[in-house]
């Protein structure tokens, strides 16, 4: 009898084993295409003094929900690719260059993201000079769709800013998604 009952309870149990719902996770991934507007303020890689072009900011695959502060982008050169660091040591994901013949406020205008990777989007742009970059806390996007911001942050002619991204992902696994963030320059 008791063999019986002991049978019976590790039927039971695995059967509620069984039975529990079941999550699987696969990553989200998104990828920005960078454009500047009239060729005034252009994005280049993020070591000083770069002219290393960029056309492609990639925020890496991350679980549902997950918050990227990685990206990278596709500028060519020793260390132009890496991914961005937040901390200590920072290091942006790209640089702005002001190649206008005058002083430029800065606008950045995102383009809606599409297939619901991502659900927000923050920014941090300050001086190459910032060794440490503790949080990207500018609203971009607050919900993943088209925004315009300004700044507030002006660059003088033929100087440098450090451009700092993050990404919230979507709740939903397995999705990607593109957007286009473009630089703006107002005198």
């Amino acid at each position: 009898m008791k063999k019986r009952i002991l049978i019976l309870g590790v039927l039971l149990a695995l059967i509620a084993i069984l039975a529990m719902p079941m999550a699987a996770f696969a990553s989200n991934t998104g990828t920005q295409n960078a454009s500047t507007f009239a060729g005034t303020i252009t994005i280049v890689g993020k070591t000083a003094a770069s002219t290393a072009a960029v056309s492609t900011i990639t925020f890496p695959a991350g679980l549902p929900d997950a918050i990227i502060s990685n990206p990278s982008s596709d500028a060519t050169g020793t260390g132009e690719n890496t991914p961005q660091v937040v901390g200590s040591s920072s290091e942006p994901v790209v640089q702005l260059y002001n190649t206008s013949a005058g002083t430029l406020n800065v606008w950045l205008d995102i383009t809606s993201w599409t297939g619901g990777a991502v659900v927000a989007e923050n920014y941090k742009l300050v001086p190459t000079t910032t060794i440490t970059v503790a949080a990207v806390d500018s609203v971009l996007s607050s919900d993943g769709t088209a925004n315009t911001v300004d700044t507030t942050v002006s660059m003088d002619t033929l100087t440098y800013k450090a451009l700092y991204l993050k990404a919230t992902l979507g709740a939903t696994a397995g999705l990607s998604g593109t957007s286009t963030l473009t630089i703006l320059g107002e005198s």
